[in-house]
């Protein structure tokens, strides 16, 4: 098996090689947390180096939770242009692009100034650094909700400006990692306890 050959996936797409780009979050957006000038072009300089699948740096389902001031978000087709170029440009040679989408929970700059959501009111615990993040609100219903909804929507949102797929992102200590987690969800809803209720969300 070469890595240069295709493979086909479970759903039945195919990728023209095995090569791919993992997501890192590049915080290039534009003044509107969308795709900008330059991210594009770092895109299609990626496509033309031939890998077979692009997963992008992790876009926000929600503005009002961000990991950093460069980030991009997608929560409504305002700024569809720049994410079909976005697309287009990774696109351009072949490859599929996959969009992560991702929601910080606690996981937030203090510095932003936005309200941050958790499962349940558990700080970060980062020693000298926890500062550097607000203490979390634990999430009502209401919230669990929205965050799924915004999800969805991305999700449908990324395959009509032309992206091939998305990679949810559940690691790395954000909110669907914090739900995952005992350590962080101790919510005692159908949303905490046991590991089927933590994973609900995800699933």
């Amino acid at each position: 098996m070469s890595p240069f050959s295709p493979l086909s996936l479970p759903n039945g797409s195919t990728l023209p090689n095995r090569l791919a780009k993992a997501a890192m979050e590049e915080n290039m957006a534009d003044g509107d947390h969308a795709p900008s000038e330059a991210l594009i072009q770092l895109y299609r300089a990626w496509a033309e180096g031939g890998a077979g699948l692009l997963i992008t740096g992790n876009v926000m389902v929600d503005r009002r939770a961000m990991t950093n001031s460069g980030g991009v978000v997608l929560d409504s087709e305002q700024f569809a242009p720049r994410f079909r170029a976005w697309a287009q440009a990774a696109r351009a040679q072949g490859a599929q692009v996959w969009m992560q989408i991702n929601h910080p929970g606690r996981q937030m700059p203090a510095a932003l100034q936005q309200v941050t959501l958790a499962p349940s009111e558990v700080a970060m615990d980062l020693g000298g650094f926890s500062k550097q993040f607000a203490p979390p609100k634990a999430m009502t219903e209401q919230d669990i909700q929205d965050v799924k909804a915004r999800f969805i929507g991305a999700a449908r949102l990324a395959e009509k400006l032309g992206f091939t797929g998305v990679q949810i992102h559940a690691a790395h200590g954000y909110l669907l990692s914090q739900f995952l987690s005992p350590l962080s969800n101790r919510r005692t809803d159908q949303w905490g306890g046991s590991l089927a209720n933590r994973a609900r969300l995800l699933l």
